[in-house]
């Protein structure tokens, strides 16, 4: 077996060898990792996602309701970003439009220009949340047109430019009542079930579940259509996607767009959550902040980004202010003299995007490919590259849609890769 497919397996690394034990273990004539891998596991955290407010307080319900919120985020700038590689530093726009658009048709006014107000018409919430997210969808394109030609940096420089115009938009046009803000309605009752009971998050809760899952099955199906394999191609190579008939500009500006619904979704979750919002809580940071999500969890993998979404937020939201109080209260900080003195007047929770600077730079130097690599991805940083000569493509996207692991197979001075139940892949083109 080749040094290469060594690294890319580790079968002399600790959890190489605790996946060798784990495979030589049969429940009902399978490994235990049949069980543990594709859609199997996502049934079994859903299960346990259904659980959770059965076993949990409000404080965790909330806490839960805002990393889904994120989970929303991460997995639309995973389609920009992971899929077809093009770095989008203001994605926190769509989030801005998905808020207001919620604030703006729940709370029913708008500010004149004479500061008095004028009241419109008002919609519930399951109109308004259709409409957000073709809002910025609509969004998505506009910023994506002008940026067809722009690449890597440039592309970065203009995208950060509209994720911090919007904002200052909203918090300069009178209508919008400026940085007062503006408040926003949850969704009207269903029933017995109520939205609008604070004492009470789990309806809120599962929405926001329902939502992420929904999301979820759509952005799988996107990596799986022909429009996936197209944002791949342009994210590996511009040049020769569009020398294979790769419609460039309807590409990119269906990322920009995709991307930019469920942004949308995200922020008119938040607003109907939270009651109330301001152009001065989305800022740059945000935009920052689900980036390293993504690349914490792994670029283009959808189980990655939502493990990363989910550490980075739950950390921000809980784990955080625990960490700030415990280290504040503990007597190696609060005594004059105590080593750790120094501490006392460090905060956490101002300091939180240094500590998302050193675990971007960790992940960089210590696992580029993230906790939850994509296949492709992981093959490429590895030095294997996506499609070895010889070898079916189309047969490595079927294996890495199956999640099946690749091993090696050395033919004449070629190495070709195949999977369980394909070994013949590749072979024949090769003979």
């Amino acid at each position: 077996m080749s040094t290469q497919t060594q690294n890319l397996r580790g079968p002399s690394s600790i959890m190489g060898t605790v996946r060798e034990r784990l495979d030589k273990t049969q429940i009902g004539g399978r490994p235990p990792s049949y069980y543990l891998s594709g859609w199997r596991l996502g049934v079994f955290f859903l299960a346990l996602a259904l659980l959770f407010p059965l076993v949990t307080d409000q404080t965790l319900q909330v806490t839960a309701i805002s990393v889904g919120v994120y989970v929303l985020l991460a997995l639309g700038l995973n389609i920009v970003v992971g899929y077809a590689g093009l770095l989008d530093l203001g994605y926190v726009a769509f989030f801005v439009v998905g808020s207001y658009t919620v604030a703006v048709f729940t709370g029913g006014i708008l500010q004149r220009s004479d500061g008095t107000v004028a009241e419109i018409r008002q919609f519930p919430f399951w109109y308004l949340l259709p409409l957000a997210a073709l809002l910025a969808g609509l969004f998505g394109v506009l910023l994506g047109a002008p940026t067809l030609r722009l690449r890597g940096d440039y592309l970065a420089i203009v995208t950060l430019g509209f994720g911090q115009i919007l904002p200052i938009v909203f918090q300069n046009v009178p209508w919008f009542f400026g940085q007062l803000g503006m408040s926003a309605l949850p969704p009207p009752d269903i029933g017995p079930i109520s939205f609008s009971d604070t004492g009470n998050r789990a309806p809120f809760y599962y929405l926001t579940l329902l939502l992420v899952v929904l999301v979820i099955l759509a952005v799988s199906s996107l990596r799986d259509s022909s429009l996936g394999r197209a944002w791949v191609a342009i994210r590996e190579d511009e040049t020769a996607a569009a020398a294979s008939g790769i419609n460039l500009v309807r590409t990119k500006l269906l990322a920009f767009g995709l991307g930019a619904v469920t942004g949308g979704i995200g922020g008119a979750l938040n607003a109907s959550f939270l009651g109330a919002i301001a152009p001065t809580d989305f800022n740059f940071g945000i935009s920052i902040t689900i980036l390293v999500m993504i690349v914490l969890g792994g670029l283009g993998s959808i189980p990655g980004v939502i493990i990363g979404a989910m550490l980075l937020r739950f950390f921000d939201v809980y784990l955080l202010g625990k960490i700030n109080d415990t280290v504040h209260s503990s007597p190696l900080v609060t005594g004059d003299g105590s080593p750790l003195h120094f501490l006392a007047t460090l905060d956490f929770n101002t300091a939180k995007y240094l500590i998302y600077g050193l675990i971007l730079m960790a992940m960089i130097l210590l696992r580029p490919q993230g906790l939850i690599p994509n296949i492709r991805r992981q093959r490429e940083l590895a030095g294997i590259g996506a499609a070895p000569e010889g070898v079916s493509a189309v047969g490595l996207f079927e294996q890495e849609v199956a999640g099946e692991e690749l091993a090696a197979v050395d033919v004449g001075e070629q190495t070709e890769y195949v999977g369980e139940g394909s070994e013949a892949l590749g072979r024949e083109d090769h003979v």
